[in-house]
């Protein structure tokens, strides 16, 4: 079973009501977002996100495309995901297929509105899989507050697979080493959400039998990680 990144985007986003300790002032209902009956959530679109009415209410919505992608003959289809920091200023990060079955996990922005887009920069290259781009997609999350770019996925790491997470703090010139969420087999589909030094991830736990939703919680911009629920 996989989760909609709608729905793991609106888990990151929740956390923040349920687990910041500094107030939170929310305009309307908090947990009245548009959610589709059972059996129909094909409804949501796959790469939807939460935001914010003018009246407050949070909603999902489905992710603007961007006019054109990065230069790459290797991305693998279907992974190529965006995050916007400003109305021009446009964030992308997808998976490169290699020899072996490996992949490496590339980023680039765009600041012209996804018109075109800087040279690509390495987020990963440790992957030691062999599944190619049979892989979940990776996240990808531009802060305002902050300006970083915080990017998670699933990976086979030299250290064994898990969900990692990996940040810029230079508008996507350079992404610092990865940090581990959480290790374990089972391939994970991952959502991230960020406002300032919190960093929430929402990930299908890789280690459970049946699937369910973890979640970590960052207060150093990402730095250090702790479990939260």
């Amino acid at each position: 079973m996989s989760f909609p990144t709608g729905f793991l985007t609106l888990a990151c986003v929740l956390a923040f009501s349920a687990c910041d300790k500094a107030p939170v002032a929310w305009r309307g209902d908090a947990l009245a977002v548009a959610m589709p009956a059972s059996g129909d959530e094909g409804a949501v679109p796959a790469d939807a996100h939460l935001v914010l009415r003018s009246d407050g209410s949070p909603a999902l919505e489905a992710i603007a495309a961007v006019p054109s992608t990065p230069s790459d003959s290797s991305a693998c289809p279907g992974s190529f995901r965006v995050s916007a920091l400003s109305p021009t200023e446009i964030y992308g990060v997808w998976w490169s297929k290699r020899d072996g079955g490996r992949a490496v996990l590339l980023a680039s922005r765009s600041d012209d509105a996804g018109g075109t887009w800087i040279a690509p920069v390495p987020v990963d290259t440790t992957d030691r899989g062999a599944v190619g781009c049979s892989r979940p997609a990776p996240a990808i999350a531009a802060d305002g507050a902050s300006g970083y770019v915080h990017v998670t996925y699933f990976l086979n790491a030299v250290g064994g697979p898990g969900v990692f997470f990996a940040h810029s703090m230079d508008r996507g010139e350079m992404f610092h080493s990865p940090v581990p969420i959480m290790y374990g087999d089972r391939p994970s589909s991952t959502a991230v959400a960020a406002a300032d030094s919190v960093v929430v991830v929402a990930f299908e736990d890789p280690n459970s039998q049946r699937a369910q939703i973890a979640l970590a919680m960052s207060r150093t911009w990402g730095h250090i990680f702790v479990p939260e629920r």
